[in-house]
């Protein structure tokens, strides 16, 4: 006889209880874990080789809660218009995830923070974002569960309230994200395309423009004023204005010879191979288009006037159906470079004002290719360190030129100088900096000549050195790196000159 044990049946109440208590404790304990994170410390002294390890898979782990948050809101917004799209089963299950993967991507988000090179305000921002995003999808959690049998009186707009607020969070949080990796201006630049911004410069009638002021003094500041103008005169050239364009450079050639365009230099450099030494603009800068060649050609060849008009010109000839196709990228570029000059006379003015505030002399940098800024210190110094610093960081792009001869800086101030990527001189003589900070400054593809004599520098730390793509100069007289370290690096990195004299200060 064959005996059939019966199987006792599940019970769908116990199943229930229990997932309603863990849909209520769950996100109590982990929201209030969340909120625990920003007060943590940042900083560490030692190797953490797990915690890096960990905080390595922030960035494949937040792409959960991102998923799973917007799913949900898609949810609340479908369930609106169809009953049946509403699945409270479903519902717990994403919030369950979205609440523990939250919570996952925090911590992880914490620990890469606390074991790798980050700092600033941008990374706060994303961390305290990324805490109010658990919080809320937390307290989202916690109130769908608790009101599911409706014990609130507006639980499911309280519900609504904490899984809108966690969106708007994700969404914050997230474009802090894609600010760190990709800058500052990753989303917005795509729309300054779209909607280009204004600028005080009036728009002209095309008949009205002038071939001059208008059209190729626009296409040569574009191209070539950033090199040839009252701060650097390349080549003996300046070009920044019509008087200017007619005189000799240092070849005793004019830039412009009126009625001449085969005879001006200008021109001359123009139209010379592309690796030319003497080329302009010099290789690996966007030189002038054909058509815009053209177009300075003719200028030159009817005298280079200063008032000639676009309505001067024959309506059917080349030059003027040439000239209609560019006017469009000539006004963009005309507004863009009135932007460019008004932000930078603004920035002027603040940097004057702080340089005043933290006593140190700010002035334009006469070596530097383009517009921007040397630094230098007042003497005898004053004190200048960390908070100094960091009233300079929101100008970090400005600067060509940076010295601190005694300025009272280590290998943790490096990190706010890695920030200024335009840097191409650097002074540091006589400061604490014993060359642990240098990996700071190796992406700074302009940086030419650093000048590190008379500072802790360690021979270690001085191989750091070799990493810097396009460095020329290193000063490092009065350090304690031995003369066969010097020769070492000497014999790996040929193209920088390492020199053992006090060198330049500024």
């Amino acid at each position: 006889m064959t005996i059939y044990k019966s199987v006792p049946p599940v019970n769908k109440s116990d199943t229930g209880d229990l997932l309603r208590k863990a849909g209520l404790v769950i996100p109590l304990i982990l929201g209030m874990f969340c909120l625990i994170v920003p007060f943590l410390p940042t900083e560490h002294s030692g190797n953490l080789p797990l915690f890096s390890l960990l905080g390595r898979f922030h960035p494949l782990i937040l792409h959960f809660p991102i998923v799973l948050i917007l799913l949900l809101a898609l949810s609340v917004f479908a369930g609106r218009f169809h009953a049946s799209l509403k699945h409270p089963v479903l519902t717990k299950a994403l919030l369950l995830l979205a609440c523990i993967s939250s919570f996952v991507a925090v911590l992880a988000g914490y620990l890469l923070y606390l074991t790798e090179d980050y700092a600033g305000q941008l990374i706060n921002n994303h961390l305290i974002g990324g805490v109010l995003t658990g919080f809320f999808i937390s307290l989202a959690t916690f109130v769908y569960f608790f009101n599911e049998k409706g014990v609130l009186a507006f639980g499911i707009w309280i519900y609504h309230g904490f899984l809108m607020a966690s969106t708007v969070s994700l969404g914050y949080t997230s474009h802090i994200g894609g600010s760190l990796t990709h800058g500052a201006d990753f989303l917005t630049e795509p729309l300054e395309l779209l909607f280009p911004p204004s600028s005080s410069l009036p728009d002209k009638p095309m008949e009205e423009m002038l071939i001059y002021g208008d059209v190729v003094a626009t296409l040569l500041d574009a191209k070539c004023v950033n090199c040839h103008n009252e701060n650097k005169t390349k080549g003996g050239l300046l070009m920044n204005s019509h008087d200017a364009l007619l005189k000799s450079g240092d070849g005793g050639k004019p830039a412009v010879v009126e009625g001449k365009p085969e005879e001006s230099e200008m021109v001359v450099r123009m139209l010379l191979p592309p690796d030319h030494e003497d080329r302009m603009p010099p290789e690996g800068k966007p030189g002038l288009s054909e058509n815009e060649i053209a177009l300075v050609k003719f200028w030159i060849e009817k005298g280079a006037p200063e008032d000639m008009t676009v309505g001067d010109l024959d309506e059917d000839s080349d030059i003027n159906r040439s000239l209609a196709a560019m006017l469009p990228q000539i006004n963009r570029t005309r507004h863009k470079i009135a932007l460019e000059n008004e932000a930078f006379e603004e920035v002027r003015k603040e940097l004057e004002q702080l340089a005043e505030k933290i006593n140190v002399r700010i002035s334009l940098d006469e070596k530097a290719e383009g517009k921007s800024f040397d630094l230098k210190m007042k003497f005898p110094p004053r004190p200048f360190s960390n908070e100094e610093l960091l009233a300079l960081a929101p100008y970090a792009s400005y600067f060509s030129s940076i010295s601190l001869a005694s300025a009272d800086i280590g290998d943790d101030e490096l990190f706010f100088i890695g920030k200024m990527e335009n840097l191409e001189r650097l002074y540091i003589p006589k400061t604490s900096v014993d060359g642990s900070g240098l990996p700071y400054l190796v992406h700074l593809e302009k940086l030419k000549e650093i000048n590190l004599s008379f500072t802790s520098l360690k021979g270690g730390n001085a191989l750091h050195l070799l990493e810097f793509p396009n460095l020329n100069k290193v000063y490092i007289y009065g350090t304690s790196v031995g003369k066969d370290v010097i020769q070492a690096l000497q014999e790996r990195k040929k193209s920088t000159e390492f020199i053992l004299e006090e060198g330049p200060n500024y």
